[in-house]
């Protein structure tokens, strides 16, 4: 008895071809695959190195232009600190000036007063002196005068 779902036999062989030629496809599919992986692979491996390799210029470009940057800076800003140092040392000899004369102006105004407080010291210190130098020689002449009675008195007796 024959199947019901059977196929005829040129039908069959022609999905077997059909079959055949899919498979064909396939593996030709596959190996257009492999060799397109292979390639993006390759590319791939190429273009990473390209990159690493621009970036690696690009690094050495910027320390270039980072040196040269500092080498022209570096003068300008010597001078910057040089100018602000000028303007500093006049500020400062101004403000000395300033005050010295500011000193100066105080030292007049008290001069008086001063002198006057000096003179009255150097007044009592001479009224004290010449008091003792006084009462010394005051003292001296009793005493010379007390030797002269007495040696006096005992050529009388």
């Amino acid at each position: 008895m024959v199947a019901k779902n059977s196929h005829p036999p040129d039908d069959f062989e022609g999905q077997v071809n059909q079959a055949k030629e899919n498979f064909r496809r396939i593996t030709e599919i596959k190996e257009k695959l492999e060799v397109l992986s292979e390639h993006v692979a390759s590319r791939k491996e190429a273009l990473d190195e390209e990159i690493e390799e621009s970036l690696h210029e690009a690094i050495r470009n910027a320390q270039d232009c980072l040196e040269r940057i500092q080498e022209n800076l570096e003068p300008k800003l010597e001078k910057v600190i040089r100018e602000k140092l000028s303007q500093i040392d006049t500020k400062m000899q101004v403000m000395k000036e300033d005050n010295l004369e500011s000193v100066r102006e105080e030292i007049e105004k008290a001069t008086p007063a001063m002198s006057k407080k000096v003179q009255y010291d150097l007044d009592q210190m001479i009224v004290e002196k010449v008091k003792r130098v006084k009462d010394e020689i005051q003292k001296s002449v009793q005493d010379e005068v007390a030797r002269g009675v007495e040696a006096a008195l005992s050529d009388v007796k």
